[in-house]
C-alpha cells in the first residue's frame, strides 16, 4: 500500500505485482544503466547530477510523502540509472513509514548495510529521517572519491574517516577520484565533500535535512557550469566529451542488506590524461 502512494521522477516506480501461490514478485520499471556509481567512472558533472537526482528522489520521501518514509537503506547499489541515466532511489525493501507525531521509527533489529548505517540509529534503535541522510553523505564521499564505504586497507576504515583525515591537511586533490583526470570545479567538488562531512555528523541534529542537502548540490552544479563556460571561452579545456567516459573501477561494492560484510576492496587509480584546472588547497575566492 505504501508502495503504491509513491510517485516521483526520481524514485523507481512500482509497476504492479505478481502473485504465484505463495510467492509473491513486486514488478519495477526497467533500469538499463544499473548501478553506475559501482562500476563505472563517470565524469564529474554526471556524478554531480546523479547526486542531485538521488537526493531530490530522498527529498520527497520524508517531505513529499503521506505518511513520510524512512528508507533506511540508502547505497550506491540502491541509486539505479536509466536509459537517459537519470537517477532513481529503489529498493524500499526496508523503507518505513512514520507514524502520527512521531519523528522516528523505533525497531527491535537493526538493518542497513555496513558503512552505510547511522550510528545513532546503532545506539538508539530508532531510525529518523537523518539517518538516510547519513547514509547518503556515504554516498556523496562515493561520489567524488571512488571508493566504497568500507576500505579495506592495512586496517578496515570507513570512508568517512578516510575523507576526514585528508581534508584535515586542506588538500582536495587526495580525496577526489583520480580518474576524472582534474577535470572539474575546485569549488564544486570541494563543496560536496563538505556536504557529506557535514551529513555524516555523529549526532543527528548537527546534519542538515534533505531539503538543505538539495539546495547544495544545485548550487554545485551551478558551480560546475559557470566553470565550464569559463574554461571554454578562454580555451583552457572542454569538459563535454568527459560525460561519456566509461572505465572500470577495481572495487567490489557491498549489496547485502544484512548484517554480512563482504570484503570490500578499495581500487588502486590510476592516472589517465593531463590533470588540469584542480587545486590542492582548498576553494578559491569567488
Amino acid at each position: 500500500r505504501i508502495l503504491t502512494q509513491i510517485h516521483h521522477k526520481n524514485l523507481v516506480t512500482m509497476i504492479g505485482y505478481c502473485k504465484d501461490g505463495e510467492y509473491l514478485a513486486l514488478v519495477y520499471e526497467y533500469m538499463s544503466e544499473g548501478s553506475k556509481l559501482e562500476g563505472q567512472c563517470l565524469s564529474w558533472r554526471q556524478r554531480l547530477r546523479i547526486a542531485l537526482e538521488s537526493a531530490q528522489g530522498l527529498e520527497y520521501l520524508h517531505k513529499g510523502c503521506n505518511p513520510p518514509l524512512v528508507h533506511r537503506d540508502v547505497k550506491t547499489t540502491n541509486i539505479l540509472l536509466n536509459a537517459k541515466m537519470e537517477a532513481r532511489i529503489a529498493d524500499f525493501g526496508l523503507s518505513k513509514a512514520f507514524e502520527g507525531d512521531n519523528k522516528h521509527v523505533s525497531t527491535t533489529t537493526l538493518v542497513g548495510t555496513p558503512g552505510y548505517v547511522d550510528p545513532e540509529y546503532q545506539a538508539t534503535m530508532q531510525a529518523t529521517a537523518k539517518s538516510d541522510v547519513y547514509s547518503f553523505g556515504v554516498v556523496l564521499l562515493e561520489v567524488v572519491t571512488g571508493k566504497p564505504a568500507i576500505l579495506r586497507e592495512v586496517v578496515s576504515i570507513s570512508i568517512i574517516q578516510w575523507a576526514r583525515q585528508r581534508m584535515a591537511q586542506g588538500n582536495i586533490e587526495s580525496v577526489v577520484d583520480a580518474r576524472m583526470c582534474g577535470v572539474y570545479d575546485v569549488n564544486s567538488v570541494w563543496k560536496v565533500v563538505e556536504i557529506a562531512l557535514k551529513c555524516t555528523e555523529y549526532a543527528s541534529t548537527q546534519r542538515p535535512t534533505m531539503t538543505s542537502v538539495v539546495v547544495q548540490l544545485q548550487e554545485c552544479i551551478e558551480l560546475e557550469e559557470g566553470h565550464i563556460v569559463e574554461d571554454t571561452n578562454d580555451g583552457t579545456y572542454t569538459s563535454g566529451g568527459s560525460d561519456n567516459l566509461n572505465l572500470s573501477y577495481d572495487a567490489y561494492f557491498d549489496d547485502q542488506s544484512i548484517d554480512m560484510d563482504k570484503n570490500n576492496t578499495a581500487f588502486q587509480p590510476e592516472h589517465n590524461g593531463k590533470r588540469v584546472l584542480a587545486m590542492s588547497t582548498g576553494p578559491v575566492a569567488r
